[in-house]
């Protein structure tokens, strides 16, 4: 054990003078008396740091394996800010973070190791996922793609197609939304993997599967977030690939063939951005809905001879009427939450009735057209903004 070292203010006292000017400091004898008295050179306030350090027999370093010593405390101190064992040798402290040599290499330690660890676990985590992934998928024809699929695809081209024209990169990067609802961005994505037109990409981000850690029952990494992936695009034809992704990004026209399905593909875009609109009306009033099959029914419905603006303005003041009804009736909160599509189609049928004139509403800018809206409607069959202003109808 290293031996005590005795303060130089200190050493013209013998042991017995320390030790009884030291119980009188902590018994309240005023520092200034026993300055004077001891003839101490220090100011009273310090006089406390002069003290020899308690030997605490029963705090061993885990260092050096010898007693460790504790700095004398104010007799004013606080417990909070009570001095912490050290040892006096190599300078270890009984604190959570200590700063001595030895700690700071074992933390290093610590962490190389952990380090290390993650890295591993990576390593497999990317073993596993290129294992489920990296397939022997047979790839798709250009000349054998359908409209839908060429019209699908070439809005998730535009949408996110990297620089050098090699992968689909994640929709949460994008600047565009690729369709104005989640619902229909994953309608779109499945259709194009289960067709086989595109595939996970296995150098997608880890991150981009559900870990098991997450949900237990799921084994990683058969389930994925679609919006976080990059997927893979599994075409060919006679032509060099990136010729073929230019033709699908920019097509020139469709045929007569293809009206069916361009009609078909019209009526639900217009139907996502009516459920668009309407979501966002119904959370403009902190109104809960879950939209459920006859509320699609209804916008079905409607899309029969209303565009898709007056749709807009007639979910707007039925949703206007609903906010209205519950602030000045005694109903609750989710009974006028359920008025709105009821007042939606009863508003539409009596325009119809009395042939009234519904006004267009436009765009707002809180919700953006989407990526397919605006493919499809400007540049696949070329009606532009008249997509969002006339009912799907014939082309």
């Amino acid at each position: 054990m290293r031996e005590i070292e005795i303060h130089e203010k200190l050493r013209h006292l013998t042991m017995l003078q320390i030790e009884s000017l030291m119980n009188k400091y902590y018994n309240g004898v005023k520092a200034s008396d026993i300055i004077k008295e001891y003839n101490i050179d220090t100011t009273s306030s310090k006089l406390y740091t002069l003290f020899p350090p308690i030997i605490c027999e029963d705090i061993i370093c885990p260092v050096c394996n010898e007693p460790m010593y504790k700095e004398r405390d104010s007799k004013s101190s606080y417990s909070w800010n009570k001095k912490k064992p050290f040892c006096a040798i190599c300078g270890h402290t009984d604190e959570i973070i200590c700063k001595c040599n030895y700690c700071i290499a074992e933390r290093e330690k610590v962490r190389k190791l952990n380090e290390e660890r993650k890295v591993r676990i990576l390593q497999e985590k990317r073993e596993k996922i290129k294992k489920v992934y990296d397939l022997n998928i047979v790839p798709v024809n250009y000349s054998e793609l359908n409209f839908r699929e060429k019209v699908f695809l070439g809005a998730l081209l535009r949408t996110s197609l990297s620089e050098d024209m090699e992968v689909i990169l994640p929709l949460n990067d994008a600047e565009r939304e690729l369709a104005p609802t989640i619902g229909y961005i994953k309608e779109i994505l499945s259709y194009l993997i289960g067709r086989g037109v595109i595939s996970v990409d296995s150098n997608s981000s880890i991150d981009a599967f559900l870990d098991s850690n997450e949900e237990k029952d799921i084994e990683f990494p058969n389930v994925y977030y679609i919006t976080m992936v990059k997927y893979r695009i599994n075409i060919v034809g006679d032509e060099e690939i990136k010729n073929i992704l230019s033709k699908i990004i920019n097509p020139k026209s469709f045929s007569d063939a293809d009206k069916e399905d361009a009609l078909n593909i019209w009526k639900e875009i217009a139907l996502e951005e009516c459920i668009e609109y309407f979501e966002y009306q119904m959370k403009s009033v902190r109104f809960d809905f879950n939209i459920g099959e006859k509320t699609i029914a209804i916008f079905k419905d409607l899309l029969e001879n209303f565009s898709v603006s007056q749709i807009y303005g007639i979910i707007y003041k039925s949703v206007a009427n609903a906010t209205k009804y519950y602030q000045e009736s005694s109903v609750s909160k989710k009974q006028a939450a359920n008025s709105v599509i009821g007042g939606c189609q009863r508003y539409a049928e009596r325009t119809m009735i009395n042939n009234w004139e519904l006004a267009k509403y436009s765009k707002i800018k809180e919700l953006p057209q989407s990526m397919i809206s605006e493919f499809f409607f400007d540049r696949v069959i070329g009606v532009g903004s008249l997509g969002f202003n006339m009912p799907p109808s014939e082309l």
